[in-house]
C-alpha cells in the first residue's frame, strides 16, 4: 500500500514540476529545481520508513539532504526579501547589506552597507573577502547571514568545501598576464576581463569571483 500510495505521490509532483517548467522564467526554474529535489527527495525517505526500509531511508536522507538543506536556505532568504516585496523588484536592507532581488529573473544584487568592505558590490569581492564577510555577519549581524549565504549559493555553489589556494601562475593566467606585471597592469587586466564576466553585465558571477580572487592575489604578493 505504501509502494501505492508513494508512486501515485511520485507522478503527482512530476506532473506539477512539468507544468511549472512550462510557464517559469529561468530563475524561477533554477529555484524550482533545487525544491522540487528537496521535495522529492523528502517524498522518497518517507515512502522508504513506511515501508519498514529505514537504512535505506538513511540512504536517502544522505543522497538528498543537500538539496533540502539549499531548499531551506533559500525558502530563508525569501522570506527575509519578502519584507520589502514591490512590483518587478524586491529589496530588502539590513545592518550589513543592501539586496535587490529581480523577481522575474531571479538576478540579486547586493552591496556591504558596514564594516571594512563598506561600500563594495557583493560581485566585486572575491571568495575569501566574501567569507570574511560572512563570519562577521554570524558574529555580528545573523539577519544578514541568509542572504549572503544565497548569494554564495549562486556565485560559488562549493563555497562550503575549502577552495584550493590560488597560486601566482593561476593568477596571471587567469588575467592573460605575463610575469613581472606591475599593480596598474594588473587592474587594467581584471578590468577588461571583468566587463564580460561582471554578473551587471550579463556574465558569470563564478567567473568574476574568480578574477577578483586573483587580482587579490597578484596586488597582495
Amino acid at each position: 500500500m505504501a509502494w501505492i500510495i508513494g508512486g501515485f505521490a511520485v507522478l503527482l509532483f512530476l506532473y506539477a514540476t512539468l507544468r511549472a517548467f512550462a510557464y517559469a522564467t529561468p530563475g524561477q526554474a533554477k529555484q524550482a529545481l533545487v525544491v522540487g529535489s528537496a521535495v522529492l527527495g523528502g517524498l522518497v525517505v518517507l515512502v522508504l520508513v513506511l515501508s519498514g526500509r529505514g537504512s535505506m531511508a538513511f540512504t536517502g536522507a544522505f543522497l538528498f539532504g543537500p538539496a533540502l538543506w539549499r531548499a531551506y536556505k533559500g525558502w530563508q532568504a525569501k522570506q527575509v526579501f519578502s519584507r520589502g516585496a514591490g512590483e518587478g523588484e524586491t529589496a530588502v536592507d539590513t545592518a550589513t547589506l543592501e539586496m535587490r532581488l529581480d523577481l522575474a529573473t531571479g538576478d540579486m544584487r547586493g552591496r556591504v552597507k558596514r564594516g571594512p568592505f563598506a561600500g563594495l558590490s557583493l560581485a566585486d569581492m572575491a571568495l575569501p573577502r566574501l567569507l570574511e564577510l560572512l563570519a562577521d555577519c554570524q558574529a555580528e549581524d545573523p539577519e544578514s547571514v541568509p542572504l549572503l549565504e544565497a548569494w554564495l549559493d549562486r556565485v560559488a555553489p562549493d563555497w562550503r568545501v575549502p577552495e584550493p589556494a590560488m597560486d601566482r601562475a593561476a593568477a596571471l593566467a587567469l588575467l592573460g598576464l605575463r610575469e613581472g606585471a606591475t599593480g596598474a597592469e594588473i587592474r587594467g587586466a581584471h578590468r577588461r576581463a571583468m566587463r564580460h564576466a561582471h554578473p551587471d553585465a550579463g556574465g558569470d558571477a563564478a567567473l568574476a569571483a574568480r578574477l577578483n580572487a586573483a587580482r587579490d592575489f597578484l596586488l597582495d604578493d
